[in-house]
């Protein structure tokens, strides 16, 4: 996509020269997507997507795409537009910003203790109690942000995990940071650069600080209930409701700039909220629709700019990323049948099925793991699924219990808005079995729990326990025609067949979910 921009920008400069600019004063006229009065590279990005087979036209765009009236959209449409487009996109202005740091004296001469994240994304939690259950409503800080330290380190005594309190009123891991001595700052000044790149899958925004303060971000308003493992944060009837995503900026006296946003279909508008009392400014960014929501990230660029990017919606699979995470691997072969079959053996055989079906479907998928005898542990396929901008991660896993009775799939989701995925897969997963396989596998559900993998915010993120691995002893009685005479899960689990529609039960819940 970078490239074909690019391309696009060259092209304008070309044509600008061979033909003169044109304003079009018809709101109607071919290639004036947006009805504003002219063809701009806003258009011609949206023509261009449309070309390319990212994004289905309704009748009307159809007609104003079509620019040589063929009955076709094609590139000779998007160049016919860029010859007639009367704006060049100005995110060459956007220029690179100085910060400053606590290593430099500024209005004060006070000296505290500072940390400085030094993780890819420091995960963050409440200040107290301490212990380590991670919670969904404290959203990790990208690498380079500074906070102050109130104490610490403290540690977990059931974990053995360390942690420093910081003045944002939040915890983090001692060894996600850098603590040092540094001159206390002054309160920061925000401001939304004017400027929105739209560019198909995702929606981003560039803030300007004056240094890099710690910042929370929440998607609500949401109901929770306790669920699963007495867990809170279960989404209440399963539903997720969320409207807005908060992202709220301490230690912050102001912050200006609006943005209209024309083409995007999962934001609908912004605000800036700012609390003088408390020295915060929250950005709130409105949804277009009420549970219609993608995922995040932010981070800060080389131009020391911070960039929001929130995805946008998905309507086909063609051009999409999605991350499969088959469990285990190498020198971690998982849960057991006790007959020397391990689960990440069976784990990669479902992913690689999984991968047919989405590649079949025009999908990207990166695997998080081949099966050699090295394998990356979880936390670096859950940096690699943010680095990777993946669009969806699944990770695949099989379940285990002493009791070797214990049988049925369930599903599990950390931020609010993968439970809609959670729910999908859950509900596909085994309906596809029993339809299509005949084994009534048993649905355990979908539920909130902070696997460690799944702990991420850019996509949706669901880990899935695909049937019992430990379960030997027979649950069921397959009928004579079944496509495979299992009588438990770990028969079924142990074939081809059933692990071809164990990964088509999963498949059919990604369709479901984007409702394709």
């Amino acid at each position: 996509m970078k490239r074909i921009f690019k391309t696009m920008i060259s092209m304008v400069l070309v044509l600008s020269v061979l033909a003169p600019f044109s304003t079009c004063l018809c709101a109607d006229i071919k290639g004036d997507m947006n009805s504003s009065g002219k063809i701009t590279l806003s258009d011609v990005r949206k023509i261009m997507r449309i070309a390319s087979g990212m994004e289905i036209p309704d009748e009307e765009a159809g007609l104003k795409a079509d620019m040589n009236s063929d009955g076709s959209i094609t590139m000779a449409d998007v160049k016919t537009a860029l010859a007639k487009a009367v704006d060049i996109d100005p995110s060459w202005t956007l220029g690179k910003i100085t910060q400053i740091t606590p290593s430099e004296k500024h209005n004060s001469s006070t000296r505290v203790q500072f940390c400085k994240v030094t993780d890819y994304c420091g995960e963050t939690f409440p200040s107290s109690p301490v212990n380590d259950k991670s919670n969904p409503l404290y959203s990790p800080l990208p690498k380079g942000t500074y906070d102050y330290v109130t104490s610490g380190p403290v540690t977990d005594g059931a974990s053995g995990k360390s942690f420093y309190i910081l003045g944002s009123g939040r915890r983090i891991y001692a060894d996600e940071v850098k603590v040092f001595t540094g001159y206390k700052m002054p309160y920061n000044n925000i401001s939304l650069r004017d400027h929105i790149e739209y560019a198909g899958d995702s929606t981003k925004m560039y803030l300007a600080l004056d240094w890099r303060v710690p910042f929370n971000v929440t998607i609500s308003p949401q109901s929770y209930e306790t669920g699963y493992d007495g867990r809170e944060f279960n989404v209440a009837d399963g539903e997720f409701t969320g409207a807005h995503m908060d992202i709220t900026f301490r230690y912050t006296k102001s912050a200006e700039g609006k943005l209209t946003f024309t083409e995007s279909e999962t934001i609908k508008s912004c605000k800036w909220i700012v609390n003088s009392e408390n020295k915060t400014a929250t950005l709130r960014i409105y949804f277009r629709e009420e549970g219609e929501f993608y995922g995040y990230s932010v981070n800060y660029d080389k131009n020391n700019l911070l960039v929001i990017s929130v995805k946008e919606p998905v309507n086909k699979l063609k051009g999409r990323t999605i991350e499969i995470d088959p469990g285990h691997g190498g020198n971690q072969p998982g849960a057991g049948s006790g007959t020397g079959v391990y689960e990440s053996a069976i784990t990669y055989k479902i992913a690689l099925q999984l991968k047919k079906y989405l590649e079949n479907a025009g999908a990207r998928v990166i695997l998080s793991r081949d099966n050699s005898a090295s394998a990356p542990e979880i936390e670096e396929r859950r940096i690699n699924a943010m680095k990777n901008d993946a669009d969806m991660f699944i990770s695949i896993h099989l379940d285990a219990s002493d009791a070797k009775s214990a049988n049925g799939s369930s599903v599990y989701y950390y931020k609010n808005y993968s439970a809609p995925l959670a729910e999908a897969i859950s509900e596909e997963l085994t309906g596809t079995l029993k339809n299509e396989v005949g084994y009534p596998m048993r649905d355990r559900g979908f539920h909130f729990y902070p696997f460690r993998v799944i702990r991420i915010e850019n996509c949706p993120a669901v880990l899935v326990e695909c049937g019992f691995i430990s379960n030997t002893s027979a649950v069921i009685t397959p009928s004579s025609n079944a496509k495979v005479q299992a009588d438990c899960d770990f028969e079924l689990l142990n074939t081809a067949t059933g692990q071809k529609y164990v990964a088509k039960g999963i498949y059919k819940g990604i369709l479901e979910y984007f409702d394709i």
